[in-house]
């Protein structure tokens, strides 16, 4: 018996050289950089296959919110 799913990995941890206002929590403060992909995995845990392209996102270190990382 095989359980196939789907799950977004991510990775990274450098903080933005900018301050960040958190729209969730209110942290004014410098965001983590973090990319991740979606995957088909195995059990829901062991990554597989990609099935998106890699996101470039910043979360907030306070509430760990997640934003779309802002092109310049």
């Amino acid at each position: 018996m095989l359980i196939i799913g789907s799950k977004f990995f991510k990775w990274g941890n450098d903080l933005t050289p900018d301050t960040w206002k958190c729209g969730e929590c209110g942290t004014m403060g410098q965001f983590v950089k973090k990319q991740g992909m979606r995957f088909v995995t195995l059990f829901f845990v062991i990554p597989i296959l990609p099935i998106s392209g890699i996101s470039h996102m910043v979360q907030c270190p306070n509430c760990k919110t997640l934003y779309q990382e802002k092109q310049q």
